[in-house]
């Protein structure tokens, strides 16, 4: 027997086998819907923090331009 709760509308829930519950970890197709739905316009998000632009070795070379 499987237990687990499900991740959007935290309804707890039991199974036999994942085969009797094709909208796992989902309760239901609402609920898989629902996360779907959030991944797909945005509200779910990965933090990350900015890093800052590579430095190219050649560019400090090639800046400085020679006067005639």
């Amino acid at each position: 027997m499987i237990r687990v709760r499900c991740p959007i509308c935290a309804k707890s829930f039991e199974i036999a086998k994942l085969d009797d519950l094709p909208s796992f970890p989902f309760c239901s197709d609402r609920c898989r819907m629902i996360d779907l739905g959030r991944w797909i316009d945005g509200s779910y998000t990965v933090p990350a923090e900015d890093s800052p632009p590579p430095q190219n070795p050649s560019d400090d070379e090639g800046s400085a331009e020679e006067e005639d």
